[in-house]
């Protein structure tokens, strides 16, 4: 099966917090559950200024690739200043974010996860504080 997606068509998007900073908008382009893939899954993550995608971890590997827009990066104890053209290799289990939109507009990044190495869903990713994410679909 093919599925083809023009720019601005999405799976599914979610709003993903756990505070009024602490969150963003993901943008499923390419999943399981659109297409039964199991190696890998796209999204877009558009994160408002002044707001942060939250500190978490989970189990795959990941990549992000900043399309407009600038922020910060931060994997483990190292921050990253990230612009349109710039990528980010996060390894399985490490600790990232918060992940903060530092422009005046929004900041977009592609961001491809990894086959994960256990079952996991958004709802069980793993944030320091012992919280769980807020998940609420858009669409």
């Amino acid at each position: 099966m093919n599925i083809f997606f023009k720019k601005g068509e999405y799976f599914k998007s979610v709003k993903f917090s756990t505070s009024p900073r602490d969150m963003f908008i993901m943008r499923s382009i390419i999943d399981n559950e659109n297409t039964g893939i199991q190696q890998f899954r796209l999204a877009l993550a558009e994160v408002e200024p002044g707001n942060s995608a939250p500190e978490h971890k989970h189990n795959c590997d990941e990549i992000f690739y900043v399309l407009e827009g600038k922020g910060t990066f931060r994997v483990e104890e190292e921050e990253y200043e990230a612009e349109p053209g710039d990528s980010l290799y996060v390894k399985a289990d490490a600790l990232h974010g918060p992940h903060t939109n530092t422009g005046e507009k929004l900041w977009r990044y592609l961001y491809i996860t990894g086959q994960l190495l256990r079952p996991q869903t958004w709802h069980d990713t793993v944030i320091p504080s012992g919280e769980k994410p807020r998940i609420e679909q858009l669409d």
